[in-house]
C-alpha cells in the first residue's frame, strides 16, 4: 500500500511538473531602473520588441526566442523634445506616430520601421497646432480599426466655451482620406467625453455624458456618429429613464455590425450603482438604438461579497474587458477600483481618507484623456505630504446575449492594495482560444506567485497552477503584460531595482 502512495504520488508530482508554465527571463540592463517608461510592442518575426525611454532617450530593444537581448537601437530620428508616442503594429512593420513641439507649435509625425527598427520611410507630418504660452501641449491621440486598416489622428480644443474637435482619417499606407471638425457648446463643470472609437470601415463613435456636476453621474447621454466623406455628424440621444451612469465604455462590434455601449447605472432616488446598462447603436445609422437596464441580482451582491449585504457593494466597478461573440453579445469584466488620498500633517498629524471617482480634467486649452489610464507610471518621491493607496478587488464577470439578456455572472476574488503605486495591481487577460486566462498578483510569504484563473464559455471559472518565481526578489507587473502568441506572454517585472522583462508559455 505504502509503495502505491509512493507511486501515485510520483506521478501527481510528474503531472504538475508537465502542467507548469515555462518562464524564460531576460537579463537585465543596469541602466534601466524604475524610472524608466516602456512599452510592450509584441512579436514581430522571432524577436519580441519593447520600446523605452531612458534618460530621456529613445530606445527599441529587440529579444531573441530565449529572452537574450538581440539588439538595443535608439530612435535618433526623434526630436529631443518628444514627448508622446503611439505604435501601431503590423506582421512585417510599424508605424511609431509620434509629437513634439517646436516654439509654440506641435507636431504630429508618423514613421514607417521594420522589426529592426530600421526606417522604411521619412517622418510625415500629419497635422500641426499652434498653442499657448500656457496650453497643455499633450494633444493628439490615436485610434486605430481593429483590422488596423483605418488610422485616426484626433484631438479636442477648448475655446471660449466652445469645443473643437478636429479628425484626420488615414489608410494602412497612411495616405489621408478623410477630415472632419466639429463644433460643440462645451461646459467643462457638467460635460465628460469618451475617446473616439473607429470602426473598419472608417467610421467613428464618440459619446458625451452630461450631469448636475462633473463629481456627479450622468443623467443624459448623446453619441455622435461620423462615416467617411460625410459633412454632418448624426446625433443620437440615448433615454437613460432617469437613471444615472458614470464613465462609459465603447467597443466596435464589427462583425455583427454595431456599437456596444456599457456603464453601470444608479436609479433615480439613489447614490448606489443598481445594475449594467447596454446600448447598441447601428454601424450603417439606419436602426434605431436598442437600450437595456439589467439590474445586478441579490446572488450577486452575496457572490461578491458573503458577509456585505449592502446595496452600495457594486459603488467602485470599472469596466476593464469586453469580449464580443459571434452571434451578438458580449462577456464583459468589471473590477472594483478606487483610491484614498492620505494628507499627512506633521503639526497634529491628522489624516483624511476619501474616494477618488476619477472623472477626467479639462484645462483652458486641451481635453486630455478622461478615462482610466492603464500604463506603466514609473516611481517618483511623489508628494510627502500625501500619500495615495490604490485599491484593485474582485472582478465580475457578466455575459448578455444578442438580445441583451444577462446569461450568467461569475466573480474571480483578489484584495489588492499598494501605495504610490499600482503596477504590480489589477489583471490582465489573454485569450487561450477555448477559455480566458486571468492573470493577477499574489502575495504569498514575501513571495509574488501570479494566480492563474480561466473563464470557461458557460461562465465557469477553473483555477490553474499559479506561476511563481524560482527565487526572491522578483516583483512581477501582470496588468502590463501582453499576449505575444496563442499561449504566450510577456510580462515585465522588477529584480534588484532594475525592469526587465520574461517570457511565459503556458500548456496546452
Amino acid at each position: 500500500m505504502r509503495r502505491l502512495f509512493v507511486f501515485l504520488l510520483i506521478c501527481s508530482a510528474g503531472l504538475q511538473t508537465a502542467m507548469a508554465q515555462r518562464i524564460t527571463y531576460s537579463e537585465y540592463n543596469k541602466k534601466e531602473g524604475r524610472d524608466t517608461y516602456f512599452e510592450i510592442l509584441g512579436r514581430f518575426d522571432s524577436s519580441y520588441l519593447v520600446y523605452k525611454i531612458i534618460n530621456r532617450k529613445h530606445f527599441i530593444t529587440g529579444y531573441d526566442q530565449k529572452m537574450r537581448i538581440a539588439q538595443h537601437k535608439q530612435l535618433d530620428f526623434l526630436d529631443e523634445k518628444t514627448f508622446n508616442v503611439d505604435f501601431i503594429n503590423y506582421n512585417n512593420f510599424l508605424y511609431l506616430i509620434y509629437q513634439f513641439q517646436r516654439n509654440n507649435v506641435v507636431y504630429c509625425k508618423a514613421v514607417k520601421m521594420n522589426e529592426r527598427c530600421e526606417l522604411l520611410s521619412e517622418p510625415v507630418v500629419l497635422d500641426t497646432t499652434r498653442v499657448g504660452f500656457f496650453a497643455d501641449n499633450k494633444i493628439y491621440s490615436v485610434a486605430y480599426s481593429e483590422n488596423k486598416e483605418k488610422i485616426l489622428i484626433y484631438k479636442r480644443q477648448v475655446k471660449n466655451d466652445w469645443l473643437t474637435i478636429a479628425t484626420r482619417l488615414f489608410d494602412k499606407d497612411m495616405n489621408q482620406i478623410d477630415s472632419t471638425r466639429q463644433l460643440i457648446k462645451y461646459d467643462d463643470r457638467r460635460d465628460f467625453f469618451s475617446e473616439l472609437v473607429l470602426d473598419n470601415d472608417g467610421s467613428f463613435l464618440f459619446a458625451r455624458g452630461t450631469g448636475k456636476s462633473r463629481r456627479q453621474r450622468n443623467n443624459s447621454i448623446h453619441v455622435s456618429l461620423h462615416k467617411p466623406g460625410m459633412d454632418t455628424f448624426r446625433v443620437y440621444r440615448i433615454d437613460l429613464n432617469d437613471q444615472y451612469v458614470n464613465e462609459v465604455n465603447i467597443k466596435a462590434d464589427n462583425l455583427n455590425r454595431y456599437y456596444l455601449v456599457n456603464a453601470c447605472y444608479e436609479p433615480k432616488k439613489g447614490d448606489y450603482v443598481e445594475g449594467l446598462f447596454t446600448a447598441l447603436i447601428d454601424m450603417n445609422g439606419e436602426k434605431p438604438v436598442r437600450a437595456v437596464f439589467n439590474p445586478f441580482s441579490d446572488s450577486l451582491r452575496l457572490l461578491l461579497n458573503p458577509s456585505d449585504k449592502s446595496r452600495f457593494a457594486f459603488e467602485n466597478l470599472n469596466i476593464r474587458y469586453t469580449v464580443l461573440k459571434k452571434k451578438g453579445g458580449f462577456v464583459l469584466a468589471a473590477e472594483e477600483y478606487y483610491t484614498e488620498n492620505i494628507y499627512n500633517n506633521i503639526w497634529n498629524r491628522n489624516y483624511r481618507f476619501y474616494n477618488n471617482f476619477y472623472s477626467g480634467t479639462a484645462n483652458d486649452f486641451f481635453i486630455n484623456n478622461p478615462y482610466y489610464y492603464y500604463g506603466y507610471r514609473p516611481w517618483s518621491l511623489g508628494n510627502r505630504d500625501m500619500n495615495t493607496r490604490y485599491y484593485y478587488n474582485d472582478i465580475i464577470i457578466l455575459s448578455l446575449d444578442s438580445a441583451l439578456r444577462l446569461q450568467w455572472n461569475n466573480v474571480i476574488h483578489k484584495k489588492q492594495y499598494d501605495v504610490d503605486t499600482e503596477n504590480f495591481l489589477s489583471f490582465s487577460t489573454f485569450n487561450a482560444g477555448s477559455e480566458i486566462r486571468f492573470l493577477f498578483i499574489d502575495k504569498d510569504n514575501q513571495k509574488q506567485i501570479i494566480s492563474n484563473h480561466a473563464l470557461q464559455p458557460d461562465g465557469q471559472i477553473n483555477r490553474y497552477p499559479t506561476v511563481r518565481s524560482t527565487e526572491m526578489g522578483y516583483g512581477f507587473m501582470p496588468r502590463l503584460a501582453k499576449q505575444v502568441g496563442a499561449r504566450q506572454v510577456i510580462i515585465p517585472y522588477v529584480y534588484l531595482g532594475y525592469i526587465s522583462f520574461a517570457k511565459i508559455d503556458f500548456p496546452d
